[in-house]
């Protein structure tokens, strides 16, 4: 058993109330000396040490099974694709082999399981109540089975208690405190930016987002619980006098009662209305009560000296040293001796900004990955995440391609190329994204340069080197996690360190001044060697104010929405080895193209990858 798990002697779970008081030189214990019935109300009075170690033991182990199972299954994947990458490289053009399935097991858990929504079609569609505020998303099918075992776990663990026994309040009073004490740990590691079990089983910041508010959410329940089995159990022996007179004496009430108060109120500031409308003022005040909430906790522990503390001081280090890791990363990219990285905001068209970043120091953004953006004198401290939509290299393009292909071989894999300057678009919406767009919107030459700082890069995973055939959709502003991919997928194919043979990208956008997001990168990615063998490029324009007239062959643009059943079918129908559908954009939309992946995807060696910010 773990140190950190050892139930108490029982010497110390029967010391009776007075005694602590005692111990604890309570000033006002002559007027109130409960009587023998209210022992069961303090400290580890009458709870069932041995039984809530053994279910906080089980639950801890069904975490690890956990962690451990999605890192097999990260590994087997990755093995897969290396094997697969390595394997065509001898013959990229003869990829036949890995354009079918080999098992029938995987491909039927991929559809039914992974990449399937909650029910029918709707995934990452929110249900709004007006254009700023929504209630949330729905789980995927694989989210939920994993919540509804955790959920209801935790809920069984609470009712095994010793019914029938004096103290089975007290008994719920412990075990309630100690699962909320140990989901704890969880609750903070998944929202942490720098969670280590991000790059460790490749699972996206938005996942560990949504265990996170649902940890979180079972943490306040069981708060509350055993907040309401002590007050019960004082109530049932006792009166509300003694509930009053046990707040003041015994500092542990009190700040437990602070703890349990900052978490109901955490519980109602992020129903997610709430946190959609004023998400950077939730933000804020959720990080703050969040301080005062594990102060209340930690004190309550503390002053009983009971056994869960070392899981608060582990949630203290854990958020103390994420801190610290981000301010250090913000600060070695952003400040030198000599000067402060700048931030370049341009307005464009359709109401949107680019916004440019120029470091310090180089850092290696990677395809598909993305950033936190700080304007202090815009948003003083807070920051808004955005994908990277390019990444100007530090070295020349033109002098790479004069390295030997051993080289740049050796390199693309797991050494993206350095730069010092990192470009955004960003769409105005509300808050933050709002105020940046009329800024530069009001200045004479529609821009405006500011001292800001970058935080990442975060993200990007997901390897598409070892896919013969990539299907690029990309919604709006969604274009931004798919330009990095064009450029690094096109220089693979003539390189030859990647088995790209065919790229088609399918963008849709409202109007066509909204090309001008993407025009200069569009425009060196259109220039580069071997791209008219593997790219094809569709744009869609929903709400054409013209007409549109097709001059060019390596962009085609029609009217209308993009029919992405048939553009699916021909891409199965004409890939060459396995094909990775990627898709970027709204919820509604990148529901569509889920919908229409997942029915083919049992056809061929087919994954479907998603990228999305819904927290």
């Amino acid at each position: 058993m773990s140190p950190y798990l050892h139930p108490r002697r029982v010497d110390q779970v029967t010391t009776s109330l007075p005694d602590i008081l005692r111990r604890h030189g309570a000033s006002i214990l002559d007027d109130w000396i409960p009587g023998p019935g209210l022992n069961y109300t303090h400290g580890l009075t009458g709870v069932d040490q041995e039984g809530n170690f053994l279910w906080v033991n089980v639950l801890a182990v069904c975490f690890l099974i956990a962690l451990i199972g999605t890192l097999a299954l990260r590994l087997f994947g990755m093995a897969t694709r290396h094997f697969r990458h390595m394997s065509a490289m001898a013959s990229p053009r003869h990829q036949a082999y890995w354009a079918v399935n080999h098992t029938t097991w995987w491909p039927w858990m991929n559809r039914h399981i992974f990449a399937a929504p909650l029910w029918k079609k709707r995934h990452n569609r929110g249900f709004q109540f007006s254009g700023a505020i929504d209630n949330g998303t729905l789980p995927g099918r694989w989210h939920t089975i994993i919540l509804v075992l955790y959920c209801a776990s935790n809920i069984a663990y609470c009712l095994i208690l010793p019914y029938g026994t004096p103290n089975v309040a007290a008994s719920l009073r412990g075990r309630s405190g100690t699962l909320a004490a140990l989901n704890l740990i969880p609750t903070i590691l998944f929202a942490l930016r720098n969670n280590p079990l991000i790059p460790l089983l490749q699972v996206s910041y938005d996942d560990f987002n949504l265990f996170h508010r649902w940890t979180a959410r079972i943490t306040i329940l069981e708060a509350f619980v055993h907040t309401l089995a002590w007050a019960g159990k004082v109530l049932t022996d006792g009166s509300w006098k003694d509930v009053a007179k046990a707040l003041q004496v015994e500092e542990s009430y009190t700040w437990g009662m602070v703890g349990t108060v900052c978490f109901l109120f955490i519980g109602i500031q992020a129903w997610s209305p709430l946190r959609h409308a004023f998400y950077e003022t939730f933000l804020c005040i959720h990080r703050f009560v969040v301080m005062f909430a594990l102060i209340g906790v930690y004190v309550h522990l503390d002053k009983h000296s009971l056994p869960q503390l070392p899981w608060v001081q582990i949630v203290g280090v854990l958020w103390g040293l994420e801190w610290f890791i981000r301010a250090f990363r913000i600060a070695w990219f952003g400040i030198s001796l000599k000067e402060r990285s700048k931030i370049t905001v341009e307005a464009l068209p359709g109401e949107a900004c680019r916004v440019t970043v120029d470091l310090v120091r180089p850092w290696r953004p990677r395809p598909g990955c993305n950033a936190h953006v700080y304007m202090p004198a815009i948003s003083y401290w807070s920051s808004h995440p955005f994908s990277i939509a390019w990444a100007t290299e530090d070295m020349p393009q033109s002098q790479e391609m004069k390295l030997p292909i051993s080289e740049i071989d050796a390199i693309a894999p797991c050494a993206p190329p350095t730069s010092k300057q990192v470009s955004f678009i960003c769409r105005a919406r509300t808050g933050f994204t709002r105020q940046i767009y009329e800024k530069a919107a009001q200045c004479e030459d529609l821009a405006f340069t500011t001292t800001g700082f970058i935080e990442g890069p975060y993200g990007g995973h997901h390897s598409l080197d070892s896919y013969g055939t990539v299907l690029l959709f990309a919604g709006g502003v969604g274009i931004t996690h798919q330009v990095m991919y064009l450029k690094h997928l096109i220089r693979g194919a003539h390189d030859g360190s990647t088995c790209t043979q065919k790229i088609n990208l399918i963008w849709v956008i409202p109007e066509s001044d909204d090309l001008e997001w993407v025009r200069p990168w569009m425009d060196e990615i259109l220039r580069m060697k071997g791209r008219k063998k593997v790219l094809k490029v569709e744009l869609y324009i929903t709400r054409p104010k013209r007409r549109i007239d097709n001059k060019t062959t390596s962009v085609v643009m029609r009217p209308g929405r993009p029919p992405t059943r048939m553009i699916i079918d021909e891409a199965i129908r004409e890939r060459q080895g396995a094909l990775a559908i990627v898709c970027c954009g709204s919820g509604g939309f990148a529901d569509g193209v889920r919908h229409e992946a997942r029915s083919r995807i049992q056809d061929g060696a087919i994954d479907f990858i998603e990228e999305a910010f819904t927290y």
